[in-house]
């Protein structure tokens, strides 16, 4: 049996990134920054300490320590206080599509690439000009294979 997923993510917390801080950190040194904010009617203001760490190419890679764990992440989302993604105990938007949503738009890939219209419904089409006929015959068989798990999940 699939397990399914929840219905919340990540895109639905405000986040601040790194990179939002980029150019402050490298002007000064920072240690930490002192975020100010209002969220839901309450004021929030406190410090997040930053890490960095060295890149192979020189300079270095800058890091949030979360509040509540102490994970260097590069994105804090808001629950009240800004924390990580697995202080908040959610997913990234691709970790909560349905397996059978998932095969849908496998195959809506590979019809898109054949250059054949929308929808398992519709049949084959011709092989796109330029095409080698072997990735053409790959993809109709991964086509054709995906077709059949669709049919199969939904009976």
């Amino acid at each position: 049996m699939p397990k399914f997923a929840t219905t919340s993510s990540l895109d639905d917390y405000p986040k601040i990134t790194i990179s939002d801080y980029k150019k402050e950190l490298g002007i000064m040194s920072a240690a930490s920054i002192r975020l100010n904010y209002s969220y839901l009617g309450q004021q929030y203001s406190y410090e997040v300490s930053i890490t960095n760490t060295p890149c192979h190419y020189g300079s270095n890679r800058y890091w949030f320590s979360c509040p509540k764990c102490g994970r260097r992440v590069a994105t804090l989302y808001c629950i009240g206080q800004y924390v990580c993604r697995h202080c908040v105990g959610l997913h990234y938007k691709s970790q909560l599509i349905q397996p059978l949503d998932r095969l849908f738009s496998r195959v809506s890939k590979i019809r898109q690439r054949l250059q054949w219209q929308q929808g398992i419904a519709h049949g084959h089409g011709n092989r796109p000009k330029g095409m080698h006929q072997t990735t053409f015959d790959r993809l109709v068989n991964e086509h054709d294979e995906l077709k059949q798990e669709i049919i199969r999940a939904m009976i």
